[in-house]
Formats: C-alpha cells, sequence, structure tokens
C-alpha cells in the first residue's frame, strides 16, 4: 500500500476491457430469462483493478451509475485518479486497499464486481479472499465477472513460464529480465525441422507471448505466481461464498451456460468442463449470481424481448458479408437483411423484440453472437448520435488529449487513435459552452478549419461514439 509493490516499478499497461461493461453482463443474464440491475444506474465494484482506466470509461458513458475501484499499486490508483479527475467525473471513486483487508471489512451491495486479471495470478490465500468479497458485498439479483487463465490450456502456458524462470534465474533488474525471456521465446518459438505434433503445439502457445508488451510479459509469464484454475475448481471454491454459476462473458463460449436442456447447476457446469478438455481451453470470464436464481438453460424468445444487437458487419452481396475475420454467408433472407442493417447502421443498435419472434431466429442470433458476428446488448448505444446545439464530447477524451494522450476512450467502450492534430483540436473545442455558430467560428480560427466541416467533423465524432447524449 505505500507504493513498493512490483506494480509500482513495473507498470502494468492500462486498457479497456468490454468484456467487463455490465451492458454485456445484463445481456448474458437476460438470455437466461434473468433480471439485471439497470447499467446505467448500477453500482460498480472493480477488484484490485489496477489504475482504474477501465471503470473511468465506464463513468463517462454512464454518468447516473456508481462506479468503486481498488488496488494495493498506490501509483497506478494515482494514474487513474488523475485521469477521473481532470474529466471532472463524480460519479467513479479509486482507492488504495488491499484486497485481504476489502474481504472482512468492506461493505455492499454492488450490482456488478468485476474481478478481472487476478483470480490466476495470486496465491490461494488472495483467491480466496476474492471469493469472500465478491460473495460479501455481490446484491441479490447481481453479476460477478472472475477471469483466469484456465486448465487444460493453462498447463501449456504454465510449462513455458518453468522454462522461462528456468533461463532468466535470478535476474532482478526488470528490463534485463524480460529481454532474457523475450530471447529464450524467439528460439523456442521458431519452427523446427521434424517437430513432433506436442512441440509444434508448444511452440505456437509460445508465440503470442512475443508480442506482449514488457509490462504484461513481466507481470504474467515471469511474476511471482501463475496457477490456472480449471472451471470445477472455481465454481467449487465460489459455492460456499453464495455464488452459483451463470455462464461465461467471452461469446464463443456462450453455450457453456445455454446447453439447450433443463439440467441443474451441477451437470451444466460438468458439461461446460467437458468442453474445456475437448477445446483446450486458455482463458475463462465466468460469471456468477446469487443461488437459487434459477437461470434458464435453454433459449427462449421471451428473453429477447428488451434486447440489443449491433454489428460491424458489412454486406457484400445478397447472401455475403464481410468482417474483420473474414467473409461468411447468410442464407436465412431476413436474418441476412437484419444484419445488413445493422451493418449499416454501425455504431447504432437495434431492438430485437420485432425480429427475435421465433426459436430458429434467436437461436441464429446467438450463433451470430458466438460467432462475434453481432453484440447483445440491454441499453441503447451510450453516445449522441444526433448532435445538438452545444455538443459536448466526452470528458475523459477531452482529458486525455489535455494530457497528450493519443489513444482515446470512445464511450462505447473502445479504444480509438486520434494521433492527427486537426481531430484532436475539434475534439477539445466540444466542451459544451459553444453553440454551433461560436463553434463554426472558433473552428474557423484554428490553423486546421479548412480541413472539414463543423456538421461533417461532428458527424464523425458522433459515429465514434465521443458525444455525450
Amino acid at each position: 500500500m505505500s507504493g513498493d509493490t512490483s506494480y509500482d516499478q513495473v507498470r502494468y499497461p492500462a486498457g479497456l476491457f468490454p468484456e467487463t461493461l455490465p451492458d454485456h453482463l445484463a445481456a448474458i443474464a437476460r438470455l437466461h430469462g434473468l433480471d439485471a440491475p439497470d447499467p446505467a444506474t448500477a453500482r460498480v465494484l472493480d477488484v484490485a483493478g489496477g489504475d482504474g482506466i477501465n471503470l473511468v470509461a465506464m463513468a463517462a458513458a454512464y454518468p447516473r451509475a456508481q462506479f468503486h475501484g481498488f488496488d494495493i499499486s498506490s501509483e497506478a490508483v494515482a494514474r487513474g485518479a488523475a485521469l477521473a479527475a481532470a474529466a471532472g467525473l463524480s460519479n467513479v471513486r479509486l482507492e488504495v486497499a488491499d484486497l485481504l483487508d476489502a474481504a472482512e471489512t468492506m461493505a455492499g451491495p454492488y450490482d456488478y464486481v468485476i474481478v478481472h486479471g487476478l483470480y490466476a495470478w495470486v496465491p490461494e490465500a488472495v483467491r480466496a479472499a476474492a471469493l469472500k468479497l465478491v460473495g460479501r458485498v455481490l446484491s441479490p439479483e447481481g453479476i460477478a465477472f472472475i477471469s483466469y487463465n484456465a486448465k487444460p490450456g493453462g498447463h501449456l502456458r504454465l510449462a513455458i513460464r518453468e522454462m522461462l524462470l528456468h533461463h532468466v534465474g535470478d535476474i532482478a533488474d526488470p528490463e534485463a529480465r524480460v529481454r532474457a525471456a523475450r530471447k529464450v521465446l524467439e528460439d523456442f518459438a521458431t519452427p523446427r525441422e521434424n517437430d513432433r505434433p506436442v512441440a509444434a503445439a508448444m511452440r505456437q502457445v509460445a508465440e503470442p507471448m512475443l508480442r506482449k508488451q514488457p509490462g504484461v510479459l513481466y507481470h504474467d509469464e515471469l511474476g511471482d505466481c501463475y496457477a490456472p484454475q480449471s472451471l470445477v475448481e472455481v465454481v467449487t471454491a465460489a459455492a460456499p461464498h453464495g455464488l452459483a454459476f451463470l455462464n461465461d462473458a467471452v461469446p464463443s463460449m456462450v453455450y457453456d451456460g445455454l446447453p439447450g436442456r433443463d439440467l441443474d447447476d451441477a451437470a451444466v457446469v460438468h458439461m461446460a468442463q467437458s468442453d474445456d478438455y475437448l477445446a483446450l481451453s486458455f482463458f475463462h470470464q465466468t460469471l456468477f449470481v446469487r443461488p437459487g436464481r434459477n437461470p434458464r438453460r435453454r433459449i427462449d424468445p421471451a428473453d429477447f424481448r428488451h434486447l440489443y444487437a449491433s454489428s460491424l458487419a458489412r454486406r457484400t452481396g445478397e447472401t455475403s458479408f464481410r468482417l474483420a475475420a473474414g467473409e461468411f454467408e447468410i442464407e436465412d433472407e431476413r436474418l441476412a437483411d437484419f444484419l445488413g442493417a445493422l451493418g449499416d447502421a454501425w455504431p447504432e443498435r437495434f431492438p430485437l423484440a420485432h425480429f427475435a419472434d421465433s426459436a430458429e431466429h434467436c437461436e441464429a442470433l446467438v450463433q451470430l453472437y458466438q460467432r462475434v458476428i453481432i453484440d447483445l446488448h440491454v441499453r441503447p448505444f451510450p453516445a449522441e448520435m444526433e448532435p445538438g446545439e452545444r455538443p459536448v464530447a466526452s470528458p475523459v477524451a477531452r482529458a486525455q488529449i489535455a494530457a497528450g494522450q493519443t489513444n482515446l476512450f470512445t464511450l462505447d467502450q473502445r479504444a480509438m487513435a486520434f494521433s492527427e492534430p486537426g481531430p484532436r483540436a475539434f475534439l477539445a473545442l466540444l466542451d459544451g459552452t459553444r453553440d454551433r455558430a461560436q463553434l463554426a467560428a472558433d473552428w474557423a480560427a484554428t490553423e486546421y478549419g479548412g480541413q472539414v466541416s463543423v456538421d461533417d467533423a461532428l458527424s464523425q465524432l458522433a459515429r465514434a461514439a465521443m458525444l455525450i447524449a
């Protein structure tokens, strides 16, 4: 707590984690027939969340919700608190605290509790404290998110970690330690002629580690503790704290909690664990609710009435679509038209009440969600698409520009590069004090005023989720 942790010595890179958004978690709960607290007014706790940047970005999008985060690293907390203060956000509180203490004293309730990037990287006593805290503060209808490196895939990462620790030995200097580990990884990840299948698989696991930022490699692969957990182990450990399995927040694993049959929780978890062994799962983002809520384990059109969908897919033909991941086909004409309209309207969200009116179309939507072709929400788009007379940009984005940062946070939890001086200068003007006439005059007075009209610039920022609704 005095700034003497390894995270004070070596910064873990800040980032946004859209999968932790209450809007996303509530949508998964709705798929199970469960009511979930409204993200717009919820109380959200981020446990050991580092600099809390993830919460700060959420707070800008949902000003009526309350966000509380803590971490043991005073240096990390100071960074996040400084951004929140610069943005003038009063609905987010970041503080220095020890998880072991918080598990005994922190009061709730919180509607959404996030434990991200912690559980597999701490000793058993800290894992137990995390579950105790979640069980202590989660509201009756709340949702808890706990991520961790999972077994069986975690066994492969554990083997590579052991190899790296063997080679870096007692190197204490963080930069030298990372350099030595990268050298080992570069050599090991290079395919060899006549590699046995198991060796080739291990090299494929090692290769992505080379792309990690130094701070991530230092804390994740070279840290003091690395303990992958199986789904069954985590669910079993959570049960005494009044936590029951709901599903996984990773879209590709959505059928973990929706087996299509009325099974009890133990049978659902057993099936999901069996799938983990088949898929050699590496990571879980497990969601928990209070016992006795009886989540529906099969897809039901009634559960789609209050959901929204969005998609980046673009139509390239009558049945063909394109995403960053590649081309795909949608044979169902009604579904193709709906998906095409979603892509044209991006980043807007469409309600599903009228489209998801049959079991077949609901199943198709879940399959599209599983393939990350659509995203599901419980709230409309959180930013302004039709700028008013006095447009206002996200206070976090404006604070980031004032601090010289170029990766700005959008109101729908994305990081977007704003490195060109013109767009940065225009966004900085959108503080709500200027009407359209004054905005046009002040923009024209800058050296960038001839680059784009005020109306076009506002339209671009609206689609970038930068304007406050």
